[in-house]
């Protein structure tokens, strides 16, 4: 039985990577037969990855709101895709929760050139500019080229910058992946002094401990959110659940047209997760 990725290739469904991937999650072994079980019995030929996804969710949330939200943050960051552009305006709102004034998509003149810029974040005297590497496949590695090639865009913009400002305020580059990267990558950015954030690194600093810590979850981690549900949301600018806590499954259905039965499993899964 073939299902579809989000790429739009279709590959066999295997039950057996399915369920390891819930293992992963930290489920205990009952939970993941159960939910394999269900799961599995529902999948039909042509489901997509995301309904299938979706539906382990459903379940997981039920039976082990822990394990449910680490299966579905993940996940749920690579939906904000299958472009970068949502995930750089989730990371706007982090950075914006811990304390940062941040602008997106800038135009910054460099010595050499004129770049675009993915973030700006300025606190204090620490003025970083911000590179976002968005992958929508978990096992795609951020390379030491990323690294090299924004330290040298920080060098040209930082030439002028300094030049601008009265005050002097340090000029930082700052690398976030929904992934990893590479050791080379890692190691290139601890020698200049780049600060680089992952999804599980630094320990206790990586982007999952920053979401998890905040309950800055995007709201692609509701498992009714579909397609329809995100693009009309993120419109509004609500990226994260927490955005939909001040309304009812009504206001959903009056403001987004949606019907009232995805609104009120909405409005319950925002309940379960922000509460």
């Amino acid at each position: 039985m073939e299902i579809v990725k989000a790429s739009g290739e279709k590959e066999p469904f295997s039950e057996g990577k399915f369920c390891l991937s819930l293992k992963k999650a930290g489920a205990p072994d009952n939970i993941v037969k159960e939910v394999c079980s269900k799961v599995g019995q529902e999948v039909r030929p042509g489901m997509t990855t995301t309904q299938i996804f979706r539906k382990a969710s459903r379940y997981l949330m039920k039976d082990d709101f822990t394990v449910a939200t680490n299966y579905s943050l993940k996940r749920g960051i690579a939906e904000l895709g299958p472009a970068g552009f949502n995930f750089e305006k989730f990371l706007g709102v982090v950075i914006t929760s811990m304390g940062y004034k941040v602008k997106l998509n800038q135009m910054m003149k460099g010595r050499c050139v004129t770049h675009e810029v993915d973030l700006v974040a300025e606190k204090d005297n620490d003025h970083f500019l911000i590179e976002a590497k968005y992958h929508n496949s978990s096992g795609i590695k951020t390379h030491i080229d990323v690294a090299m090639y924004a330290d040298a865009r920080l060098q040209d913009i930082a030439f002028i910058e300094q030049q601008r400002e009265s005050s002097h305020n340090n000029h930082k580059m700052w690398l976030i992946t929904n992934t990893e990267f590479t050791k080379t990558a890692l190691k290139y950015g601890r020698c200049r002094n780049l600060k680089l954030t992952s999804w599980r690194g630094p320990a206790k600093e990586g982007l999952k401990d920053i979401i998890i810590k905040n309950k800055l979850y995007p709201i692609t981690v509701l498992p009714s959110v579909n397609k329809f549900a995100l693009e009309e949301f993120i419109k509004h600018d609500m990226m994260l659940a927490r955005d939909l806590a001040p309304y009812s499954a009504d206001d959903l259905v009056r403001i987004f047209n949606f019907d009232k039965q995805r609104a009120g499993m909405i409005i319950k899964e925002v309940q379960v997760l922000i509460y």
